[in-house]
């Protein structure tokens, strides 16, 4: 009888907990939590600050999991409002976690990220002067052989 009750307190209080533990996992929050860690090296080797990282999230490889990016300027440390370089950091999900995977390379244009669709990163390539509000296009990406790649 106890090794019943045992059991039934099992399936009560335990099995309900650690279903709801691994539907917490999120691509998004766990590219940031790992990109925050990194970002100290990021300024330090660009001498510059990181500024407005946007998270932004799909499956970007076809294994049908959430992948996500990490979409972020640099900023003089001298202070200013100039763009002084925009990277993006890719993150492929496991399963369970996610690990980096690369970056975009560097483009003759300056770019902000919107979202992720079927495989197609899209974005809009804005003008590379202050004050940057002046979208010039709308960008599509995508993930290839380990690679970005722009479709036109």
């Amino acid at each position: 009888m106890f090794h019943c009750l045992r059991l039934i307190a099992l399936a009560i209080f335990v099995l309900p907990n650690l279903i709801h533990a691994q539907q917490k996992f999120s691509p998004k929050k766990e590219a940031l939590i790992l990109f925050n860690k990194y970002r100290p090296v990021i300024e330090r080797k660009n001498n510059a600050v990181v500024q407005n990282p946007i998270a932004i999230a799909g499956d970007i490889n076809g294994d049908g999991k959430e992948d996500c990016i990490i979409s972020f300027v640099m900023t003089s440390k001298d202070g200013g409002n100039a763009i002084i370089g925009h990277e993006s950091a890719i993150y492929l999900n496991t399963g369970t976690s996610v690990k980096v995977a690369g970056a975009f390379p560097q483009f003759n244009f300056c770019y902000t990220l919107d979202h992720i669709k079927d495989q197609v990163i899209f974005g809009k390539e804005y003008e590379c002067m202050p004050p940057y509000n002046t979208v010039l296009g709308e960008r599509k990406f995508a993930y290839a052989g380990g690679k970005i790649r722009v479709i036109l």
